[in-house]
């Protein structure tokens, strides 16, 4: 039974393969400080409201799928403006400089109704001050030794694929389609998965 299970499942992306037109493509780069130009990890690398992203390694690269109809990709980390970029369909690489927060943040007053209020003696400006003036500080980098796991699943899958369409084209001849239909958690439409991949990787730095 599990020998054709697996037997049906090469069947299926052979003929998926055949029938789709275009690879899935990747949209990768690197994060780095607009003043420092070091590179950035744990930068939040996403689509609003899709539930994909990435989130950037050690030496600040990322990869994320590009998907038809999404057109922005938002960078965000503590610290840091989160920056809003509007990429094309031809788009492959786009490497990014974020600004430290506290640097765009000019001298303000804000008058609501009676009192004023400003920025100096603020606590939370203060306690973002001393976050940036330590951030070399708290740098993995600056440790003797240490190591980390990523873990990362990339599920491609055809778009807004009904039960209607086993009824059309290559598809009529594999029935048994219809138990590998299911419904995306992002959109609520029903897709046909292609193919998933799972990496698994371990980061070990030592001076």
């Amino acid at each position: 039974m599990r020998m054709k299970q697996k037997y049906h499942q090469y069947i299926i992306l052979f003929f998926l393969l055949l029938s789709v037109p275009k690879t899935f493509a990747q949209l990768k780069g690197v994060v780095t400080d607009s003043i420092t130009h070091e590179p950035l990890m744990y930068v939040s690398v996403y689509y609003e409201g899709k539930g994909v992203g990435d989130m950037t390694a050690i030496d600040g690269s990322y990869q994320i799928p590009t998907h038809r109809g999404w057109d922005e990709v938002t960078f965000s980390a503590i610290g840091y403006a989160t920056k809003v970029i509007t990429i094309h369909a031809e788009t492959r690489e786009l490497d990014v400089k974020l600004f430290p927060s506290d640097i765009q943040l000019n001298e303000v007053t804000i008058k609501p109704q009676k009192e004023n209020y400003s920025r100096k003696n603020n606590p939370a400006v203060e306690f973002m001050r001393k976050v940036i003036a330590n951030k070399s500080s708290k740098r993995l980098e600056e440790n003797d030794y240490y190591q980390y796991d990523k873990y990362q699943k990339m599920k491609m899958s055809l778009n807004d694929f009904t039960p209607e369409n086993l009824q059309k084209g290559i598809y009529k001849k594999m029935p048994f389609l219809i138990d590998q239909i299911e419904i995306s958690p992002e959109s609520q439409k029903f897709i046909l998965p292609v193919s998933i991949k799972e990496t698994a990787s371990q980061y070990i730095y030592r001076k």
